[in-house]
């Protein structure tokens, strides 16, 4: 079988499908794919439609935003992916960003090189007893929030979608007010989308960090949060994921020391890997046998044959 994938796969990866085929690396070509492993690259509408010989799509992370989910279905093409997977490594590089950014080590590291003396001038955040505001309370959320109040935080989330939870629950107003660390895990949709904007960062209390590593639309521009760190509405910036991606690195925000930034990948490990990619193999494998897995996204594309 032709299996293609949009963006590099480790080793693992290739292991775990290495029963279906070879998995070759290409973002344009689909004439004869019949698996495609989506990761970093859009799939966009005419892709699909034009994936004559397509027969399942396997997405590598919990979120589908960059894939058109009703193109594929109205093709009849089903889409596996791993939501279950990846929550644990996500959310300790979040706590990673999130302690780089409070202890400022960007600034530090900066200054062994360049200027010694200037060590004492760059103070940081103590986390315990500082207030951790956490918006979005899904499998990531929810362990993001219980690792904060390991480390002695104050916990407040904002989900609309929760009516209950084990952490207290307020409205994003208040949560904006009152927290020094903000720190996002919504999925991004029409309604999230470009909600970072002045008007939010500017309810955010003075001085607060904001971290984001759930997905870079969330955010409007990069001028939004570089006009907030000049303002000092923002002590600092923490980002996994980038209003553009590959991000914008001339602008003025990434020169910035009080901005941590890793490039996506901050919940990458091996055993992510592993269990990714063995997840979406055993979906693909079922899907392909006439089954329907338990991580299909889109099950009504299994109601009739493409």
């Amino acid at each position: 079988m032709r299996i293609v994938a949009t963006a590099a796969v480790p080793p693992v990866g290739r292991e775990a499908f290495a029963a279906l085929g070879e998995i070759e690396v290409d973002t344009g070509d689909l004439d004869g794919a019949e698996i495609l492993i989506v990761r970093g690259t859009p799939l966009d509408a005419r892709s699909i439609e034009s994936a004559a010989s397509l027969r399942v799509i396997a997405r590598t992370g919990a979120g589908y935003d960059n894939l058109d989910v009703a193109a594929a279905t109205r093709e009849r093409i089903p889409i596996v992916y791993a939501p279950a997977v990846g929550s644990g490594p996500v959310a300790e590089g979040t706590i990673a960003l999130m302690l780089a950014a409070a202890k400022r080590l960007r600034a530090l590291g900066e200054i062994v090189t360049a200027d010694w003396d200037a060590r004492y001038d760059v103070m940081g955040l103590d986390l315990c007893g500082a207030c951790a505001g956490v918006v979005g309370l899904g499998a990531i959320g929810q362990r993001v929030a219980s690792l904060c109040r390991a480390l002695g935080m104050v916990v407040i989330a904002h989900d609309p979608a929760a009516s209950s939870s084990a952490f207290e629950l307020v409205p994003l107003d208040e949560l904006l007010a009152r927290a020094d660390i903000v720190s996002l895990h919504c999925a991004l949709t029409e309604r999230t989308e470009g909600m970072v904007d002045r008007e939010f960062l500017g309810r955010m209390k003075p001085g607060s960090i904001f971290v984001n590593a759930a997905r870079g639309g969330i955010v409007e521009s990069e001028d939004a949060l570089a006009d907030a760190l000049a303002a000092g509405r923002l002590s600092a910036v923490a980002l996994d994921v980038h209003p553009a991606e590959p991000p914008r690195v001339n602008h003025r925000l990434y020169s910035d020391p009080r901005v941590i930034c890793t490039p996506h990948t901050v919940g990458l490990t091996r055993r992510w890997n592993e269990e990714v990619f063995t997840t979406l193999a055993a979906g693909v494998t079922t899907v392909l046998g006439g089954g329907r897995p338990a991580n299909l996204l889109n099950p009504e594309a299994l109601r009739a044959p493409r």
